[in-house]
């Protein structure tokens, strides 16, 4: 009987002490953060402009950038926002990517299909 009430007492100590050692859940996600509208960037000395739209996490824009003749490329991207990260690609691999610093301020980085990134300071048109 002293047996069994000692296993008793060692199962029931092991259940109890199981949880409390296991590492708690990260923390869901917050609310994304408002990156709709206009946005405005200097990319190699030219003005190159992103419009997002968003409907909850899931955003979507379009990336005009100048070349040198002074042509507009245009890229439709696609992406997603957490908290404050948003990412967004193009079909050919364009990315561009960054962090919301306040309600019209953004750092980014724009990567071209196999080039290396190019570090942007974004601000909100409208």
């Amino acid at each position: 009987m002293a047996k069994c009430t000692l296993l008793f007492l060692a199962l029931s100590w092991l259940a109890l002490a199981i949880p409390a050692l296991a590492p708690a859940a990260p923390a869901a996600p917050g609310p994304a953060r408002d990156i709709a509208g206009t946005w405005e960037a200097q990319v190699m000395g030219q003005s190159a402009t992103v419009t997002f739209t968003q409907n909850g996490n899931l955003i979507s824009g379009l990336l005009l950038v100048p070349d040198i003749t002074g042509k507009q490329n245009s890229y439709h991207l696609s992406g997603t926002i957490v908290d404050n990260f948003f990412a967004a690609v193009h079909g050919s691999g364009h990315m561009l990517r960054g962090w919301l610093r306040g309600p019209d301020e953004a750092d980014g980085e724009l990567t071209l299909a196999n080039s290396p990134p190019i570090a942007l300071k974004l601000h909100r048109l409208r």
